[in-house]
């Protein structure tokens, strides 16, 4: 009796460290079927958000620009920086740079910047290279004046405001502009309303999901290391069920060095990607000196990491790799 009841003990104790390690590591439960870009395309095209990409000494995929509302395709910037075969990804972000808490969006929607955003349109299609528009991204955060914290708590008014812009690109921009829709990978404030899902504007006005994800390491009093699986596990699973017809990308990824290795980190990073998040197709990270060091190209071992990473392989730093999305 004593020893079957040692053994039921043993078992138990087996089957929760299970338990334990498969929720640890966001194992693949057997059960679990693979959604149609986990099958898909495999590899993910590695890329860096750089401010200098003439000074940056790392490979990438994309190159990357912040446009404020009001500003004009940068052709001059990007013939001074651009890399061999990388894809351009604009982050368009609708505020005025006098005034970035006014929201925009009801004007957007009224009709008032349409022939700004047909000139951007016209602008992209005589560019004539697959683009990834990448606009109003984090509407699930409190930080921007497009949020829906700070516009009323009504997601409908991005949703009305991103139909009204992906209609004009549409029609103006041609086919190798690509629609990002992105967001947080954390909902700020954490509240029903403002689930990430809910700003959505449908399978019809985006091509691509972006999820953004930033270990804050323990820069922040009200911050701790964070594994990649840790801020990627519940953000891919909705994104995957909210739009199971889309790829995902890595549009913002970055960790801070406190409180744990960088290095490390990125390693995790590009094993998770490759076994566990596949749906994930291209990834950018966010190499700048901001709210931390975020930069992977001041950190030595993160930066020979990198390299050895995206010179080959599953991470190959090579946008034309992408070229199924642009339909090439």
């Amino acid at each position: 009796m004593r020893s079957n009841l040692l053994l039921a003990a043993a078992a138990l104790a087996a089957s929760g460290l299970g338990w334990y390690w498969f929720v640890y590591e966001d194992a693949r439960l057997p059960w679990q079927r693979l959604t149609r870009f986990e099958k898909e395309f495999p590899g993910c095209v590695s890329g860096v958000i750089s401010g200098d990409y003439s000074a940056l000494k790392l490979p990438t995929g994309f190159r990357h620009f912040y446009l404020a509302w009001g500003d004009n395709f940068p052709a001059a910037e990007i013939n001074k920086s651009s890399p061999d075969g990388a894809i351009l990804v604009l982050t368009w972000e609708p505020h005025i740079k006098a005034e970035p808490g006014r929201s925009l969006l009801g004007d957007i929607d009224a009709g008032k910047y349409d022939s700004y955003m047909a000139a951007m349109a016209a602008a992209l299609k005589k560019y004539g290279r697959p683009v990834m528009l990448r606009w109003g991204h984090e509407p699930n955060g409190d930080w921007y004046a497009w949020s829906g914290a700070l516009n009323g708590h009504e997601p409908e008014t991005y949703i009305k405001a991103w139909r009204r812009m992906a209609g004009i690109m549409r029609t103006g921009a041609g086919p190798k502009v690509k629609l990002v829709f992105s967001v947080n990978g954390e909902d700020k404030p954490d509240e029903e309303w403002n689930r990430f899902e809910n700003y959505y504007p449908g399978p019809e006005y985006a091509d691509v999901v972006g999820l953004d994800a930033y270990n804050w390491g323990d820069s922040r009093e009200w911050s701790s290391w964070l594994r990649p699986q840790q801020l990627l596990k519940d953000p891919y699973r909705r994104a995957l069920a909210m739009a199971p017809d889309k790829p995902l990308f890595l549009a913002e990824v970055a960790a801070c060095s406190g409180g744990g290795v960088k290095s490390a980190w990125l390693g995790k990073l590009f094993s998770r990607l490759e076994t566990r998040y596949p749906a994930v197709k291209g990834f950018m990270w966010f190499d700048y000196d901001k709210e931390c060091d975020w930069r992977i190209s001041s950190d030595p071992a993160s930066a020979a990491l990198y390299g050895r990473k995206t010179a080959a392989g599953y991470f190959k730093a090579d946008g034309g790799r992408l070229s199924w999305l642009f339909g090439e």
